[in-house]
């Protein structure tokens, strides 16, 4: 060599180069690049808005870690969770849960699945909210009981619990909101009308500032009464993706939405009235909830890598550099 140089064995040597953001928005692979402790964000999908006088849907459960051990040259599966899809048809019970989201699913190396829950589905009258990364809302007539967030339990929590409902008549029934990252969903307020606010979401990972994981809005139900027209706005859903509620005013009215795709957001709550809910096939048209938001996995690797393979011919500079740096063997 001009510079001059060593021969020896073929050798394997890692070059480095800038950290790595990976963004995952389905599920897919990824192969590492370096022996390290990543950086990752495991969101869930959201549950779905429950349906007639309902509670809106939880959000999908929301963790961090900052150094999750991975190692250069495994392949790791990434699943991102879908939203819950809430129900067209009787019955309304019992559905629309959303689906969980992991880094390293098939727990390969020596760390295991690192998961987090798909939110509740918010549920319809006499209901209790379902559980899960944030609870699902209860619908009217639940008796005050909540569907239950953190579920199964994390340290720190996933999430948080859905909001009780309202026991009663008219004008007394109406849903509580999702659970959120951040905060519980909310109970009924106001004048008895207004479903409870979707429940907070969070931007607490040092992944990324995207504020994800809200709740979805309960259902606001106006039939009659003391309410005037400015008493009635649809339920939000809580700040992070969380779907807005439906709300009924004798036949007017808008449908619930859907929590945010790759915010894990839960889905607002549907309505009983036909002209306030996105129809369902016949005979089944009213009453749909919104639609989860699906998931997301976010992992930064701390410091990319390399292995290149070379000939056994090496200029002298690069095997100091390699020797130093104890990838010269």
């Amino acid at each position: 060599m001009a510079n001059g140089g060593i021969i020896g064995p073929p050798n394997t040597v890692c070059v480095t180069y800038s950290p790595r953001t990976t963004t995952a928005n389905a599920t897919q692979c990824l192969a590492v690049n370096k022996t390290a402790n990543a950086n990752i964000l495991v969101v869930g999908g959201g549950g779905a808005g429950g349906a007639g006088n309902a509670g809106g849907g939880g959000a999908g459960g929301y963790r961090f870690c900052t150094s999750y051990p991975v190692v250069c040259g495994v392949t790791y599966k990434i699943t991102v969770g879908a939203g819950g899809a809430a129900p067209v048809c009787s019955p309304y019970t019992g559905l629309g849960d959303g689906s969980p989201s992991s880094f390293n699913t098939c727990g390969v190396g020596s760390a295991a699945a690192y998961t987090s829950t798909g939110g509740g589905a918010g549920q319809g009258p006499g209901v209790t909210g379902r559980d899960g990364g944030s609870g699902g809302g209860s619908g009217e007539r639940g008796c005050g009981a909540v569907g239950q967030g953190n579920t199964p339990p994390t340290s720190p929590s996933q999430g948080n619990n859905g909001g009780p409902s309202v026991d009663g008549g008219v004008p007394n029934n109406v849903g509580g909101g999702g659970g959120g990252a951040a905060a519980v969903g909310g109970s009924p307020a106001g004048c008895g009308r207004h479903g409870g606010a979707g429940g907070a979401g969070s931007s607490a990972s040092p992944v990324d500032s995207t504020l994800r994981a809200g709740g979805g809005g309960g259902t606001y139900n106006w039939s009659g009464g003391p309410c005037t027209f400015g008493c009635r706005p649809a339920p939000p859903g809580g700040p992070g993706g969380g779907g807005n509620g439906g709300y009924n005013y004798t036949g007017y009215g808008p449908a619930a939405t859907p929590g945010t795709v790759n915010l894990g957001g839960g889905g607002g709550s549907g309505c009983p009235t036909k002209a306030n809910s996105t129809p369902g096939p016949a005979p089944c048209r009213p009453q749909k909830g919104g639609d989860g938001g699906s998931g997301v996995v976010i992992v930064i690797e701390a410091c990319g890598c390399k292995a290149v393979s070379a000939s056994g011919m090496w200029e002298m500079e690069t095997q100091y550099e390699n020797k130093v740096a104890g990838t010269w063997s």
